[in-house]
């Protein structure tokens, strides 16, 4: 099916043109006087305004980061480098996840021409210029040096649906981020993706989008800045530092704003559930929340659960959950509910299961079976297939495979790294036509049309020639103490010899705690293990709160504690390692 091509370009000049008052974003601060808002003709003013500077320092197809934090000023320059014809890179800005260096990384790797930040993020830099000289040496653009020049006017240019939008960076472990290239065609098929998950339960009058999740990452970006003029939809953008401080903030703005579409990865419900007293939520109405997506990668179905008994009393319609699951290298999403009003919910044989098997279970007991989350259908004209990993013959529909997707909303390829580019961009299933696939490097299986997401290929253990999925062992850790961190876990596996073993380490919520034997919870955990999944662990660490390595998106970074684990890093309040022959 073809779909008319979408130029964001265009679709701003048009909003401004038919309707210059209308509301197009709005950063919510701390108070309701903070707040800071553009209409669509205010924000064609400010990005015309520094796309016409940036034609003028920099040429065609240069590089520039974006280093803003949530606000205006981040949209505006997103939007500018579009209009400019220069390749914005989103990026996390200082005090995140290491930044100066990830930074850094970026710039050389993207071979970067120019930085977009504020004043005060240039005067951080700069004061540990000789750390990063190449890096303090690029071209700074900020609001000053906007307002220092003048006389320039914007020069309109073509865009084809193959030129390079902008590059998006994923998250990362230990190594270099690798940025992923998405072309104004990528950026089109998407948009119409995205419009389709908004279903008939929005009104272009009556909807309004809030997004608290960072704007340097794609879901942020794509639905956030992007989707805002392509839907008319009104977008309320709260900083990730607001909801995490205090996640009731994030409930009042929905119900203050009357937002009808909003959500988070799965930690968020579950930070809601936690930290939200029952008597702050006196007056709490969640009736306009329409669509809540959860973006988690599995999804839990005991999450949305929990989240759902806690806040139907204020209004909360537990049928609003969507699923979703998307990645950097699809510029978004990849599948999502769209019209359906319930959660789709498998239990599958848990012994099956870690054959790669998908057998249907009526087993009452969850040592048992294992709950599949559906992350919904493809969307618009993907091609979707199951394959083994190994063979790359597509697997039978009983089985559990590699996730491998075919469609224009897949990037074009990772920037200046042609043979990771052919690996994962190129995939091709033996036998068959068609193609190529990107190999998204997750597990799962497609039942009755809908997408599951069992997991991490690389993070997969196998022992003893079964699979474990290290989400299932970290939920059942977490729920061994009430003092164990929700999210806070990481299972992986470590060669001890000649086979693999289990290793599992979770954070505690308080070092001390009144009565709380940390040897004794090991000593549970060890047992409900062993218990729920038939497999003895090898190790099992607890360690300080928040010392958990994660991405800036709040992803749990297996291979960092591994590495951590291996070389004696982690911050231990309490271990217990099997003895070794």
């Amino acid at each position: 099916m073809s779909l008319p091509f979408i130029n964001p370009i265009e679709v701003l000049q048009q909003r401004a043109q038919e309707d210059p008052d209308r509301l197009s974003h709005l950063i919510l601060g701390a108070k309701e006087e903070e707040n800071q808002g553009y209409t669509y003709s205010q924000l064609l003013h400010a990005v015309q305004e520094l796309a016409a500077y940036l034609q003028h320092i920099a040429e065609p197809g240069e590089r520039a980061l974006i280093v803003h934090p949530t606000g205006l000023e981040f949209i505006t320059a997103m939007y500018a480098c579009l209009f400019a014809g220069i390749i914005p890179i989103p990026t996390n800005p200082p005090g995140m996840n290491r930044s100066a260096q990830r930074l850094d990384a970026i710039a050389r790797d993207a071979r970067a021409a120019l930085v977009l930040t504020t004043p005060e993020y240039q005067k951080t830099f700069m004061d540990s210029a000789d750390q990063f000289p190449e890096f303090a040496a690029l071209k700074w653009v900020t609001r000053d040096a906007l307002r220092q020049a003048s006389g320039f006017s914007w020069q309109p240019r073509v865009v084809r649906p193959e030129d390079s939008a902008f590059i998006q960076y994923t998250s990362g472990s230990t190594n270099i981020p690798k940025g992923v290239i998405i072309s104004y065609r990528n950026f089109s098929h998407n948009m119409h993706a995205l419009h389709a998950t908004r279903g008939r339960e929005y009104s272009r009058d009556e909807s309004v989008s809030l997004i608290w999740t960072p704007l340097f990452h794609d879901m942020g970006l794509l639905i956030g800045v992007f989707l805002t003029p392509v839907d008319r939809t009104p977008s309320l953008l709260m900083s990730p530092i607001q909801f995490m401080t205090n996640p009731l903030l994030w409930l009042r703005a929905i119900q203050k704003y009357k937002a009808t579409g909003s959500g988070g990865p799965n930690f968020a419900y579950d930070l809601c559930v936690n930290k939200i007293p029952l008597e702050k939520c006196e007056g709490l109405d969640l009736s306009t929340w329409k669509i809540a997506y959860n973006s988690a990668e599995p999804v839990r179905a005991e999450t949305q659960s929990r989240f759902a008994e806690k806040f139907s009393a204020f209004g909360f319609d537990p049928s609003a959950f969507a699923p979703s699951y998307g990645m950097a290298e699809t510029t978004l999403v990849i599948s999502f509910y769209t019209g359906e009003k319930k959660t789709v919910v498998q239990r599958i044989d848990r012994s099956a299961f870690e054959q790669g098997q998908v057998v249907p279970s009526d087993s009452s007991d969850p040592k048992e079976y294992v709950q599949a989350v559906s992350s919904g259908k493809p969307l618009v004209d993907y091609n979707v297939a199951i394959v083994n990993p190994h063979t790359r013959h597509r697997c039978d529909a009983n089985e559990v495979g590699e996730i491998w997707v075919n469609g224009d909303s897949v990037g074009e390829g990772y920037w200046n790294r042609p043979e990771e580019t052919a690996h994962t961009f190129g995939a091709r299933v033996e036998g068959e036509a068609g193609g190529p696939y990107l190999r998204t490097g997750d597990l799962g299986f497609l039942h009755d049309g809908h997408l599951y997401v069992a997991g991490r290929l690389k993070d997969l253990v196998i022992v003893r020639g079964r699979n474990y999925y290290p989400q299932d062992v970290e939920l059942t850790v977490e729920r061994t103490h009430p003092l164990l961190r929700q999210g806070g876990g990481a299972a992986f596996a470590v060669r001890v010899g000649n086979t693999e073993e289990l290793v599992a380490v979770h954070e505690v919520q308080r070092r001390e705690a009144a009565g709380v034997d940390w040897n004794e919870v090991i000593k549970q955990i060890r047992t409900n293990i062993a218990r729920e999944h038939g497999i003895r662990a090898s190790a099992v660490l607890l360690i300080r709160k928040s010392s958990l390595p994660k991405t800036s998106s709040g992803k749990i970074m297996r291979s960092e504690t591994r590495r951590k684990f291996m070389e004696n890093e982690l911050e231990i309040v309490a271990e217990w390692r099997a003895p070794q022959a």
